[in-house]
């Protein structure tokens, strides 16, 4: 089966003071397949950001491949780049910073409906209401503000922004970091549903690793620009074969406290 989107030894660099480099994307080889969801893992800094802006062509790459579909658009540019923007979308970290103040709910989802879609007046707001109730808000939050909305509800509204075009896949970059504990089970559990009733593929970007093995088939661990590991979610997280990986796991799941793993009984003390 031909990957939905893919890299073959993909590098990006940034210039430091003096001279220096700094490798951010150094020789990724990722596949994405049709439908798959797949985790990206990674210390903070080792280049996953960096990864997802090349795949949505947002960064320019130094070398190497990335096709869509199996079309090579590492330096597309114009028409030639349009399934890409038709097909990956993405929803970023803050949600707070990703809506126009300006724009109602109503503006910010109908805009790449405008841009990709030539619908009448009447089809545009049929469509911009449909993917409100997908993400589940009802209709009276069409007018609404991003002030006047929750994290949750504006990460609700930059998922309906990201469904508008019909894609393909998903590019989620921590989509729920920046929510409360109890919203982010919601956004978790809508993403599966989205998932599940589309068809969608996910590149999941995230630090939570109990999540990536609930919503993700494959996993990918990034550590300095390269992907030292990748393959089943379940494998990769119950048995690491890389080191870097099995530090990362242990840096996120530490071990329990001594207090915790013992048997003894309150009030008697631990034989010595």
């Amino acid at each position: 089966m031909t990957p939905l989107l893919a890299t073959q030894a993909l590098h990006c660099s940034f210039a430091r003071p003096h001279g220096a480099r700094v490798k951010a994307v150094d020789g990724v080889d990722l596949a994405l397949a049709p439908g798959e969801a797949l985790g990206l893992v990674g210390e903070s800094g080792c280049g996953k950001s960096t990864l997802l802006r090349l795949l949505l062509r947002l960064q320019a790459a130094e070398s190497g491949t990335i096709r869509f579909a199996g079309v090579d658009v590492t330096r597309a540019t114009g028409r030639a780049l349009a399934p890409l923007r038709r097909g990956v979308q993405a929803v970023f970290q803050n949600p707070h910073a990703a809506l126009d103040p300006r724009a109602s709910v109503f503006a910010a989802v109908a805009e790449p409906l405008r841009i990709q879609a030539r619908l009448s007046r009447r089809a545009l707001a049929d469509r911009v209401q449909g993917l409100l109730h997908e993400v589940g808000l009802p209709a009276e939050f069409l007018w609404r503000y991003p002030h006047e909305l929750s994290g949750g509800q504006k990460q609700r509204v930059c998922i309906a922004r990201a469904l508008a075009p019909g894609p393909k896949a998903l590019l989620l970059d921590e989509p729920t970091s920046a929510l409360d504990v109890s919203v982010q089970a919601q956004i978790i559990d809508l993403l599966a549903a989205l998932r599940e009733r589309e068809g969608l593929a996910f590149l999941f970007v995230s630090h939570n690793l109990a999540v990536v093995r609930q919503l993700c088939d494959r996993v990918a661990v990034m550590n300095a620009g390269k992907v030292v590991e990748q393959g089943a979610a379940d494998a990769v997280l119950a048995h690491p074969q890389h080191a870097y990986t099995r530090t990362l796991l242990r840096a996120v799941l530490p071990p329990r406290p001594r207090s915790l793993q013992g048997s003894t009984a309150p009030g008697q003390e631990a034989a010595r």
